[in-house]
């Protein structure tokens, strides 16, 4: 009976963690810290800057389990992850709940190709190949003009990048 309850948990995790998310965008593969390091940097955010850090607002499309969220809101910005999978949802919000961050994190459980990002300054993402073009128009049409968006690993095929870290890229409209 236990075997049987392990296998299921296990089988409904895969489900929903690799497999329902590739039908929408990528499958959950979480941000190294070095990454999440490179992101900030590439952000302009300064740690130090909370009070001006306010009027910031981010959104990391396929947030996962919150963590580039969770680290925006920390340095005083409104970060905002946008989520397709209820579990990751889940866990994101017990974390941000955890921290006290309720009043600048927010998860929202949502596909993000039906968000408008227009009133957002720095988009973050983590998607795969496959979904870059209709993303880069997506966002070329939305986004104001001085906005940001930063690209872990995944190039936009018409965007030339503005810099690139490592495998983080930043792109600005």
């Amino acid at each position: 009976m236990l075997t049987s309850f392990i296998i299921l948990i296990i089988l409904l995790a895969i489900f929903f963690l690799w497999i329902l998310p590739t039908f929408h965008g990528a499958p959950f593969e979480p941000s190294t810290n070095r990454a999440l390091d490179r992101i900030i940097s590439l952000s302009s955010i300064k740690p130090s800057k909370i009070k001006e850090n306010k009027k910031i607002k981010i959104a990391d499309l396929g947030s996962g389990n919150g963590k580039i969220v969770i680290e925006f809101a920390k340095f005083g910005c409104e970060a905002h992850g946008f989520e397709i999978n209820p579990l990751l949802v889940w866990i994101s919000r017990r974390k941000i709940k955890k921290l006290g961050l309720e009043k600048r994190a927010f998860i929202h459980r949502k596909n993000f190709w039906k968000q408008d990002f227009s009133k957002f300054n720095i988009i973050t993402t983590f998607q795969i190949n496959v979904i870059m073009p209709d993303l880069e128009r997506k966002l070329r049409k939305e986004l104001k003009k001085g906005a940001k968006v930063i690209s872990n690993h995944w190039k936009f095929p018409n965007w030339k990048p503005k810099k690139t870290v490592k495998d983080i890229l930043l792109y600005v409209k």
